[in-house]
C-alpha cells in the first residue's frame, strides 16, 4: 500500500496532446508527480516507468523551478529557485506550448 500523498496542479498552457503544468506538492513522496499524473491518464513526457516512455524525448520532462523546506537546525523556511534550462524551453517550444 502506498502512503497518502497530495498534489495540486495548474494548467499554464495546453495543446491537443500536451500541457505545461505548475505543480505544488503538499507531501513529498518519491515519484509523486509522476505517479499522480499517470494515475489520471496524463503521464509526464519521457516517463518510461509510469508512462509510455516517449521515444521522441529521452529525458523526463520535469523541472523543479523552486523548492522550499524548513532548515533542519534553524527551523527557518528556505526557498531555492533556479532558471528553466534551455533544453526544457526547447521541448516546450517544440510542442507549441
Amino acid at each position: 500500500k502506498g502512503k497518502l500523498s497530495q498534489t495540486a496542479y495548474k494548467v499554464l498552457k495546453q495543446t491537443k496532446y500536451f500541457a505545461l503544468l505548475e505543480v505544488d506538492l503538499m507531501t513529498g513522496r518519491k515519484n509523486q508527480i509522476r505517479v499522480h499524473l499517470a494515475g489520471i491518464g496524463h503521464a509526464v513526457v519521457g516517463d518510461k516507468k509510469y508512462g509510455k516512455g516517449d521515444r521522441a524525448y529521452r529525458r523526463l520532462a520535469l523541472h523543479a523551478k523552486s523548492i522550499s523546506f524548513k532548515h533542519p537546525f534553524s527551523g527557518k523556511r528556505l526557498t531555492l529557485e533556479t532558471k528553466v534550462p534551455a533544453y526544457f524551453n526547447q521541448l516546450v517550444g517544440s510542442v507549441n506550448l
